[in-house]
C-alpha cells in the first residue's frame, strides 16, 4: 500500500493555501496606493513512471502524479482607475512607468507606482517612507543630471527667485500724428531732443511732443525703473512719400547715474533717432544714437549709431543712482537688422536737414508687430519686457510632461525639474520591496529612463493617485475555487488514511 496519496493531498493543501495567503494580501491592498496584485499559478511536479504492459508506443508512458507545487506568483502590472488627489504632488502614471525613489540614509534605490509625495522640512520631495523622488533639475531650459527633487531655500529660508535685469523692451504702437509738436531748423528730425532739458522739471513740455507712452523695467538688483518714450513727427522738407517720426527713449534725469552726464541738460535722454515709414503707414528703416560717452550731452555730434542685440535690435545703456546698477536693453520697434548700411551720417549732427543722411539698416526685416503710422489716434498696441524683481514661491504645478513648475510672486513661472520616469525589459523580474517599493533584479534587466509621454511611457497626472488595481469581485471568486481545491485535497488525505487503516485492519 502506497502512502504516496497522503503527500499528494498535502502539495493540494500547501498549495491552495499559498493562493489563499495570497488572495488575502492583495484584498488586504485594495486600498493601497498604486498597488498591484499578484496572480498565483501552479504547476504539477514530477510524475512517477510505472512499470506496465504497454510500453509506451502506443498510448504513452504510465504514469502516476506526484502532486502539485507553486509555479510562479505573478504581479498584474495593468494601470489602476485614478482618483482626485489632495495636492499638486499626488502624481499618478496612466500608462506604463515608474517612478524612481532613493533612500536618505541607505541610498537604496527603489522603484514605484504610488505618487503620494510631499515635500519634507528639508525641501526634498518624498514618499510615506521618507525616500527621495528623483528628477532633472532644469536651468535655463535645460535638463541637468537625474538627482533628488529638491526646493532649495535662500539664506533666510525662503524660496524665491533671485531678479533678472531687463534686457529687452518691445514696445509696438500706432503714431497717428499729422503734424510736428516741437521745431528745429537746424535739425528738424532731433527737435525734441533740442527742446530736452535734464534740469527742469519736466524736462520736455506737453507742447513739445505727439505722443508719449511709459515701461517698467528691472535692473540687476530688481528694483523697478521706469523708461519713457517719446514720439513726434519730424518737419523733413525733402521727406518725399515717405513719413519721418523723431523718437526718444528717456528715463529719468534725476536717477541718470551715467558717467559725466548727471545734472546736466541730456541727462535722461538714453536713445534719440528716427522712424521712416512708406506710404502705407509700415516703418520701412529706423537710425538709433546713443550718447558716445564723451563731450557736451546736447550735442548730437557726441550721439553715435547705437549697436545692435543679438536679436538685431537697437540698444541702450543705463545706469541707475537709487541702485548703483547699470543695464544693456535693446529696443525693439518692430524692425531688426544686424548693423547699420555703409554710407550713413556717423553721428547725429551730421544727419542735418537731409533724410537721406540718416543711417539706413542692413536688410532690415519686419517683424508681425511693428510701429505703424496710421493716421487716427496714438495708442501702444503692444508692449512688454523680460526682466523681474525678487519672487517669492507662491504655488507649485506638474504638467502632463512631469516638469515642475514654480509659480512666484512676482508673475514669473519657471521650469524646476522634470521627473523622470523608468521601464524595465523585463517588469515581472521586479522583487517587491515593502512600502509599496520595488527593486530592480537580474531577471527585471536594467532600468531604462525616460520621460512621459515619450516612447514606451505612460503620463503623469498631477492632483491625482492611482488606485489599487486588485478586482474584489474576482478576488472572491478565486477565493471559493480556492476553498473547495483546499477542502477536497484535505478529503484526499482523510480518504488515504482510511485505505491505510482498512488495509491493516485486513490482517487483524
Amino acid at each position: 500500500m502506497s502512502f504516496q496519496s497522503l503527500y499528494v493531498g498535502t502539495t493540494g493543501m500547501v498549495s491552495h493555501g499559498t493562493r489563499m495567503q495570497n488572495i488575502g494580501n492583495n484584498i488586504a491592498n485594495v486600498s493601497t496606493v498604486g498597488y498591484k496584485s499578484t496572480n498565483t499559478h501552479f504547476q504539477t511536479l514530477i510524475s512517477d513512471s510505472l512499470a506496465s504492459g504497454n510500453s509506451g508506443a502506443t498510448s504513452g508512458p504510465s504514469q502516476v502524479g506526484l502532486g502539485v507545487g507553486l509555479g510562479a506568483i505573478l504581479t498584474d502590472f495593468r494601470t489602476g482607475a485614478m482618483i482626485g488627489g489632495s495636492d499638486i504632488t499626488d502624481l499618478g502614471i496612466s500608462g506604463k512607468g515608474f517612478f524612481r525613489v532613493v533612500g536618505p540614509d541607505n541610498n537604496l534605490t527603489n522603484y514605484t507606482r504610488a505618487g503620494n509625495f510631499r515635500f519634507d522640512n528639508s525641501g526634498f520631495l518624498v514618499d510615506p517612507s521618507g525616500s527621495r523622488l528623483q528628477g532633472q533639475e532644469i536651468t535655463d531650459g535645460v535638463n541637468g543630471a537625474t538627482t533628488d527633487i529638491q526646493l532649495r531655500g535662500d539664506a533666510n529660508g525662503q524660496f524665491s527667485v533671485a531678479p533678472s535685469a531687463t534686457t529687452e523692451v518691445s514696445f509696438i504702437s500706432n503714431i497717428g500724428l499729422e503734424h510736428s509738436k516741437a521745431s528745429s531748423t537746424a535739425n528738424p528730425m532731433f527737435s525734441m531732443f533740442e527742446n530736452w532739458n535734464g534740469a527742469a522739471t519736466p524736462p520736455l513740455g506737453s507742447g513739445l511732443y505727439g505722443f508719449q507712452s511709459a515701461i517698467k523695467v528691472y535692473d540687476e538688483s530688481g528694483t523697478q525703473q521706469t523708461l519713457n518714450v517719446y514720439f513726434d513727427k519730424a518737419d523733413v522738407s525733402n521727406a518725399g512719400s515717405r513719413d519721418y517720426f523723431e523718437f526718444m527713449v528717456t528715463m529719468n534725469p534725476a536717477n541718470d547715474a551715467r558717467a559725466g552726464i548727471t545734472g546736466t541738460s541730456g541727462a535722461g535722454v538714453l536713445m534719440t533717432g528716427v522712424m521712416t515709414f512708406d506710404s502705407t503707414g509700415q516703418m520701412v528703416d529706423l537710425a538709433a544714437f546713443s550718447y558716445g560717452g564723451a563731450g557736451d550731452t546736447k550735442v548730437l555730434s557726441n550721439w553715435t549709431p547705437t549697436s545692435f542685440t543679438a536679436n538685431g535690435y537697437p540698444q541702450l545703456s543705463a545706469s541707475f543712482a537709487d541702485s548703483g546698477d547699470s543695464s544693456t536693453i535693446g529696443i525693439n520697434f518692430g524692425l531688426s537688422a544686424s548693423a547699420y548700411s555703409a554710407g550713413g551720417a556717423s553721428n547725429a549732427g551730421a544727419v542735418g536737414t537731409v533724410a537721406g543722411n540718416l543711417p539706413s539698416m542692413a536688410s532690415a526685416t519686419r517683424n508681425a508687430l511693428t510701429t505703424t503710422a496710421f493716421l487716427g489716434t496714438s495708442a501702444v498696441s503692444f508692449q512688454s519686457q523680460d526682466g523681474y524683481a525678487e519672487g517669492f514661491l507662491v504655488n507649485l504645478d506638474v504638467d502632463k510632461d512631469g516638469i515642475l513648475l514654480g509659480k512666484y510672486s512676482n508673475g514669473i513661472q519657471q521650469e524646476l525639474y522634470q521627473i523622470t520616469l523608468y521601464n524595465f525589459p523585463g517588469e515581472f523580474g521586479l522583487r517587491r520591496e515593502g512600502g509599496n517599493h520595488f527593486s530592480e533584479t537580474m531577471g527585471s534587466g536594467a532600468a531604462v529612463e525616460g520621460f512621459a509621454g515619450q516612447d514606451n511611457f505612460g503620463g503623469i497626472n498631477s492632483n491625482s493617485l492611482e488606485q489599487s488595481n486588485v478586482d474584489i469581485a474576482e478576488q472572491f471568486v478565486k477565493m471559493i475555487i480556492t476553498e473547495r481545491g483546499f477542502q477536497a485535497n484535505s478529503k484526499i488525505i482523510t480518504t488515504a488514511d482510511e485505505i491505510i487503516k482498512n488495509a491493516i485492519q485486513m490482517k487483524r
